[in-house]
């Protein structure tokens, strides 16, 4: 599960006008993740043939989200395409909005909740950095 705290559309909904990650919200996802993780483990244990991978997208995601600079991003918190009002809580693109950003490999995230593709391209390059065991 991703950092649902550091989502753009959680901050605006949970953030209580802080600009930050919402700690209660990624710790529940940490908490989810956990549980998977040692749920996997279990069932691996149970069953020696299982061939099971999980891969993990809340830490390259909660980076770029706390230090989008690090990965040669400008934007974390504001959307590329323009969301909506805190009074519509719409948090995809809204379609009453005219145009995206002029560069959307800036942005960490697209919309209110979904990554760029720049950001994607950083999770997917990570993931199969960590997978790289599972397939040699």
């Amino acid at each position: 599960m991703p950092p649902l705290g550091c989502l753009p559309a959680s901050i605006r909904l949970y953030g209580k006008g802080r600009r930050g990650c919402v700690a209660r919200l990624n710790g529940d996802a940490e908490t989810f993740n956990k549980k998977l993780n040692a749920t996997v483990e279990a069932l691996a244990e149970k069953h020696s043939d299982l061939k099971i991978a999980i891969f993990d997208i809340y830490t390259p995601l909660r980076d770029m989200s706390e230090s989008p600079a690090s990965q040669g991003f400008s934007e974390a918190r504001k959307t590329c395409c323009q969301t909506g009002t805190r009074k519509t809580r719409v948090y995809l693109c809204n379609p009453a909005t005219t145009g995206l950003c002029r560069n959307a490999s800036d942005f960490v995230y697209f919309d209110g909740v979904h990554p760029s593709e720049a950001a994607n391209l950083v999770i997917a390059e990570s993931t199969m950095s960590a997978g790289i065991s599972l397939v040699t």
